[in-house]
Formats: structure tokens, C-alpha cells, sequence
């Protein structure tokens, strides 16, 4: 059972510790857009040292946006432009005050003629690999870094709203809509719940769209079988991990709550409180989060270490929290 009283002197003191004396990036998302103290943080973070190598390895020839021309990045890999792309988007600074405007229009080529984005080449059968949950988290990062009015994002969001399976969620393997092959087949909670934080951006606009795969994403903890992904060869990874960058398929619990705090009046009542329990059972009452997912390739960052607290999945948190519980 969630406690709520602990749930609210957990937001209330952390909020408050962060913002006193956190980073940059965590203070940055906790303040209100109007608050005048806003722009001075972008002028430290627009200059800030780690963020000037998140952006240096988006220009990286192997892991950057450029490997899409020859030999793409993998998804997988947490160094690569994909989850570099979405710490910048989850602050919410745009391209433009980034300076990596020339690289966000080489992503936008990467789009093909339906609205998705190429992540793979099979050189083998001369073919374009496009994956629905990919193509979502690349839009995302997309609108949170400016981009919401171009013709890429709107493609892409049109490609995703026409493609809906029949039992309300998404999948990359074909649509299986009602007549194909394994019709019946479920949809993928992991392109599910990359749909879903995209759609989010849009306040209630596609909240009639997301409710069944929000249900079916909120499952997930109840589930004791593996959730399957076509491309992933890790099944056995621990959702309850805290961990940032989350897990590729978005399926570990701090994405999860985060991207599903976006529609908070969709969600069921008692599936808000198991989930928000699985991360506040973690808090020790005086201290950040704690991460427990080491990740080399972020080691300028406190959530890259088992070892000390993170107020940015703190900070995460709290967002996620305060969608839910304390919107005004």
C-alpha cells in the first residue's frame, strides 16, 4: 500500500533539497515555467561541461546522429545520441539554444515517406529497418527540443495515430490488425509505453487514443511472463530497477511512472499506488533515490553510479508526482 503522508513529505523535502542545492538540469525541471530563475539555469546549462560532451557525443561518427548515414548507432547502446538526445529533451532546452540544429535536421532526414525513422540497415536484403517505439522516442525528443511544428514530427505523429492495433496499443511487428497473421497476437508494451509519453506531449488530445494501452502498460508489474520485444535479447531485466537512461523498451519502473503521469486521470487508482510504492519503498527518508543501474557511459552523472543518491531520478520523481497528485 502507498503511504501517502510519506509519499508527501517525500516530495515536499526533496523538492525543496533539490532545489536548494541540486544540479543545474534537476533544479531546472522542478521550477515553474514561469519562474524567473529559469533563465539563468539554461545560461548555466547551455555552457555546463557535461552537457558540452552529451552534445560532442551527438557528433560522434559511430554513436552520434551521423552513424545514421552509414552504419546507425544501436538503440541499445546508452552512449549513443539516443538517450543523449533524451536527458536533453527531459531538461527541456531546445536545439536552438543547444547549437545542434544541423544535427537535428540530419534526423529528420533518417525519416522515410510513412513517418518513421530508419534505425537499422540489413545490408544482407538491402533493407531499412523502422521501429514503431524508436520512431515515438526520436519524436518525442524531437518536440520537447523545439521541433513540435515541423512536418517531421507531424508525419511521424500521423503514421502513429493511423496505426493503432485493433486491442487498442502498438506494435512494431506489422500492425496485426483485424485480418492479418496473428491478429490476435498482443500489442508491444514497450512500443506501447514510447507511444504513450509521446502522445503525452499533447495534454488530453489523444487521451481516448492511449486509455487501453495505458491499462495494458499498467499491467505489466502484474505479469510474472517475460514481456516480449521482437528486437531484445535481454528478457531477463529487472523492471523494478531504478535506472536513467531507462531501459531501451521504456519498461523499467521509473519510465514507466513518468511516462504514464502524462494522463493521470486515465489511470487506475490502485495501479497509481502500486507503482508509485515500488519507487518510494526505495527512499530511506533522508537521502536522494538511489540508482541501481551502473552505466559507464554517463559517468559525468550521479544517476551512472550504484554507489551515492541521484537527485535526477529524484527530480524524475517528484515530476511524476506532482502530474498525479499536486497538478496546481
Amino acid at each position: 500500500m502507498l503511504d501517502f503522508e510519506r509519499l508527501k513529505r517525500f516530495y515536499y523535502s526533496n523538492k525543496k533539497m533539490i532545489l536548494d542545492f541540486g544540479s543545474p538540469w534537476a533544479k531546472f525541471i522542478l521550477l515553474p515555467v514561469e519562474d524567473p530563475r529559469r533563465e539563468h539555469l539554461k545560461q548555466i546549462l547551455i555552457i555546463h561541461p557535461n552537457i558540452k560532451k552529451i552534445i560532442n557525443r551527438l557528433t560522434d561518427p559511430l554513436l552520434g546522429i551521423n552513424s545514421l548515414s552509414y552504419f546507425p548507432a544501436d538503440y541499445r547502446i546508452y552512449g549513443s545520441f539516443y538517450w543523449g538526445l533524451r536527458f536533453l529533451a527531459d531538461i527541456g532546452l531546445t536545439g536552438e539554444e543547444l547549437g545542434i540544429g544541423s544535427l537535428i535536421k540530419h534526423l529528420q532526414l533518417q525519416q522515410i515517406d510513412d513517418g518513421q525513422f530508419i534505425v537499422r540497415y540489413h545490408r544482407k536484403k538491402q533493407q531499412t529497418i523502422s521501429l514503431i517505439c524508436m520512431t515515438a522516442h526520436l519524436t518525442y525528443c524531437l518536440i520537447r527540443l523545439g521541433y513540435e511544428g515541423s512536418s517531421t514530427v507531424n508525419t511521424a505523429i500521423n503514421f502513429i495515430v493511423t496505426t493503432q492495433r485493433k486491442d487498442g496499443g502498438w506494435h512494431c511487428d506489422r500492425l496485426k490488425q483485424l485480418g492479418e497473421i496473428h491478429d490476435s497476437a498482443p500489442s508491444c508494451a514497450a512500443a506501447n509505453i514510447h507511444v504513450i509519453r509521446l502522445l503525452g506531449q499533447y495534454d488530453k488530445k489523444y487521451e481516448t487514443l492511449v486509455t487501453t494501452a495505458i491499462n495494458q502498460c499498467s499491467s505489466v508489474f502484474k505479469s510474472t511472463s517475460p514481456q516480449p520485444c521482437i528486437y531484445d535479447s535481454e528478457q531477463a531485466f529487472n523492471l523494478n530497477q531504478l535506472r536513467y537512461p531507462p531501459h531501451f523498451t521504456g519498461l523499467d519502473i521509473l519510465n514507466i511512472v513518468h511516462s504514464l503521469s502524462f494522463f493521470p486521470d486515465l489511470m487506475d487508482d490502485t495501479d497509481v499506488e502500486t507503482l508509485l510504492a515500488i519507487i518510494l519503498n526505495r527512499w530511506d527518508g533522508k537521502h536522494w533515490l538511489r540508482p541501481e543501474k551502473k552505466i559507464p557511459d554517463w559517468s559525468n552523472f550521479d544517476f551512472s553510479k550504484k554507489s551515492g543518491y541521484s537527485e535526477w531520478i529524484t527530480s524524475l520523481f517528484i515530476q511524476a508526482i506532482k502530474r498525479i497528485y499536486f497538478k496546481n
